[in-house]
């Protein structure tokens, strides 16, 4: 499965690149994440833990980056992890491309990150698979979360260690199913023509 998404980092294109690169940095702002230990420069080992309701998913994996495009303002990385209880694996290759922000943040550059993830689930939480919009929603709610936290890495000037904690999987659900439901209500109006 195939999915998109985008934020903005108050950064020039350069100085972005070299911040979302920065595996020790960025990880942290990713709920759940943590990396356990740096193989080299771009393999790492780590851990990736999901609440959902009372099942909590705890993934224990790798991730490469494979590809850095300095010039064009590119990145990919691979990952690959399974579940501690056996329950099934997950396999990603997540691109970042940079572009230019029209709008400026806080009077200084700004730079929009498009974040395209090439996912495979397998064993029995491949079954969340079939609900990809589901998927879908939460995707775009970790991905907000982690620009946020990313955002409060960047302005912290006491250099504290951030940790964005667990991923709370009930709060992505109701929040992508409450989105899923405005965008819903959205194109019914628009059929309708309501106003």
């Amino acid at each position: 499965m195939i999915l998109t998404n985008e934020f903005i980092v108050a950064l020039p294109k350069d100085a972005a690149m070299q911040v979302l690169t920065d595996v020790p940095l960025i990880a942290p702002c990713l709920p759940g994440v943590s990396v356990t230990e740096a193989e080299a420069d771009t393999k790492y080992a780590g851990e990736a833990a999901v609440r959902l309701g009372p099942v909590k998913l705890t993934f224990s994996g790798r991730a490469e980056i494979i590809e850095i495009n300095l010039a064009a303002h590119t990145a990919s990385v691979r990952a690959s992890g399974a579940d501690k209880k056996g329950r099934g694996g997950a396999e990603a290759t997540v691109t970042f491309q940079l572009l230019d922000n029209d709008a400026a943040v806080e009077e200084a550059s700004a730079t929009r990150v498009v974040v395209t993830t090439d996912l495979t689930l397998n064993g029995s939480i491949a079954q969340y698979g079939r609900a990809s919009g589901l998927i879908e929603g939460v995707a775009q709610e970790l991905t907000k979360e982690f620009a946020d936290n990313l955002a409060t890495v960047l302005t912290a000037e006491d250099g504290t260690e951030f940790d964005a904690g667990e991923i709370s999987g009930l709060k992505l659900l109701v929040k992508a199913g409450i989105g899923r439901l405005k965008f819903g209500c959205d194109k019914a109006k628009n059929e309708t023509g309501a106003v």
